[in-house]
């Protein structure tokens, strides 16, 4: 009884229609009567009767998800240049800001029966996808201050095998050329996909990138995204004839002339504009800071060791500048792994605190920039590293400096009569060895003593040698005190 009900109801009106417009003779005031039948149809019931059937498509559409979403987007860049970017500097100031909204559907779409899914989008490499798990929550609340879900692409489906080599992306072996990134050669290993490190991605996950490859967060450093964990997707059909206008010729992308290279003028330029805002000295180029840069980066790729520290090497900065014919006070080392523009590289050293505290750092006056390419575990790539000098004085308290010229004194006071102890033959004779070796500690503790209270009072830095002389100098004022005992007591 109820299917019939509903029968009759979803098709009077066009069963009226057909009543109404049924050929017969009639006196006019029947015909004026079927004329103000239809013309009531047509006015009220019918549009009625459509708007009814439009409310049920669309609620039974939104339902199944096949009605699309406006969906809003932060301007952080990830997905540069298919959405735009802000132009705040600040991460969390980018997160804030919404720069448009977009027609996304709900995923999945289409409807269930009997443990399967028909009539909804598959999803395909290509789309765009809202996805959001505890991993990807924890990554933003790190880099934006609240934990929030991410946009990005599907680069790889399950079965897929993806490797990242010089910056490029290959799929089941095969180089991509991906007219919707940012930059070409612009795609390089994280925590999870490493360079040169070939996986599978496993049933029912997918592996997915922000655009701008390198202003992005996604699966090289959160891992594979479950199919459980999108709540939206923009199918690539969708996307074409409006989201594709900004992207690239990928034409040459394979070629090595497609690979960026630095504009170190450039880089230093903008680099001092930002110094010049934060009230601290702009930098000048130091050839031989980029000749210790070039030796670094060799040892970086070598080892696969980025660290400051060059726990794997041993081959420090400090090391590389001592062999670059180059000394200074401070020193400080910024690597970036990657092809690079200029304001490219400023712009993503600039949206991270650390390391723009770092590049800001006042008491820096020289840099030098190198390029260094090569291979990292048999996987070529390039390596970009900064080297950042300066002079800060040392500024010795008064007391430091009194204290080493108490000790010189007390030491050119007492000298001439232990020199004096070789014309003691007797005294000499039975104590030769104690005697010249006391002699021998006091000159050398005048000797550099002086050189470090000269430096002091010129208010200049010590070198090595002299630093590792003034910590041992207790120990042999130590070894002098017991020997001064010992030859008193003859």
């Amino acid at each position: 009884m109820f299917i019939k009900n509903a029968f009759i109801v979803a098709f009077f009106p066009i069963y009226k229609l057909f009543e109404i417009f049924e050929p017969r003779e009639e006196p006019l005031i029947s015909l004026i009567k079927r004329a103000i039948k239809i013309f009531l149809l047509e006015i009220l019931i019918i549009p009625l009767w459509l708007l009814g059937y439009l409310i049920i498509f669309y609620t039974a559409g939104s339902y199944l998800g096949y009605v699309a979403r406006p969906i809003p987007i932060s301007g952080t860049g990830s997905m540069y240049p298919t959405f735009p970017k802000s132009n705040e500097k600040d991460l969390k100031k980018q997160a804030a800001e919404i720069i448009g909204a977009y027609n996304f559907l709900p995923y999945p779409n289409g409807f269930a029966l009997l443990g399967r899914r028909y009539f909804g989008h598959d999803l395909e490499r290509g789309d765009i996808v809202v996805a959001e798990n505890a991993i990807i929550a924890e990554s933003t609340k790190k880099l934006y201050g609240t934990p929030s879900g991410v946009v990005k692409r599907i680069i790889a489906l399950p079965g897929d095998a993806i490797e990242l080599r010089d910056g490029v992306v290959y799929l089941n072996r095969t180089p991509l050329r991906e007219a919707y990134t940012y930059k070409p050669h612009s795609t390089f290993g994280e925590t999870f996909l490493s360079e040169c490190k070939k996986i599978t991605v496993p049933a029912n996950k997918v592996f997915i990138m922000g655009d701008n490859r390198k202003g992005s967060g996604d699966s090289r450093e959160d891992g594979f995204v479950d199919y459980n964990d999108i709540l939206y997707v923009l199918p690539l059909n969708r996307q074409k004839g409006t989201l594709d206008k900004n992207y690239r010729d990928t034409s040459k992308d394979l070629d090595e002339s497609s690979k960026i290279r630095l504009d170190r003028d450039k880089y230093l330029e903008l680099l001092n504009e930002e110094r010049k805002k934060a009230g601290v000295q702009a930098l000048k180029y130091q050839p031989l800071l980029e000749k210790s840069a070039f030796k670094r980066g060799g040892v970086m790729l070598k080892y696969d060791d980025f660290s400051f520290e060059a726990s794997r090497s041993g081959y420090t900065m400090l090391k590389a500048v001592s062999d670059s014919g180059y000394s200074n006070i401070v020193y400080g080392e910024e690597p970036a792994q990657g092809y690079y523009e200029a304001d490219e590289l400023i712009e993503n050293q600039f949206q991270f605190p650390e390391s723009k505290k770092f590049l800001l750092y006042k008491d820096y006056q020289e840099i030098g920039i190198s390029e260094v390419e090569g291979t990292l575990n048999g996987c070529p790539t390039q390596v970009v590293v900064l080297h950042f000098a300066g002079y800060i004085p040392p500024n010795y308290s008064r007391d430091i400096i009194d204290s080493w010229k108490k000790a010189l004194k007390q030491l050119k006071e007492i000298q001439p009569g232990w020199q004096k102890l070789k014309d003691n033959q007797q005294l000499y004779k039975g104590n030769q060895q104690d005697a010249d070796r006391i002699n021998e500690i006091i000159s050398t503790r005048i000797t550099n003593i002086e050189a470090i209270v000269s430096k002091m009072e010129a208010n200049k830095w010590l070198s090595a040698s002299e630093k590792d002389y003034a910590n041992k100098d207790e120990e042999l004022g130590k070894e002098q005190e017991a020997l001064s005992q010992k030859l008193n007591n003859q």
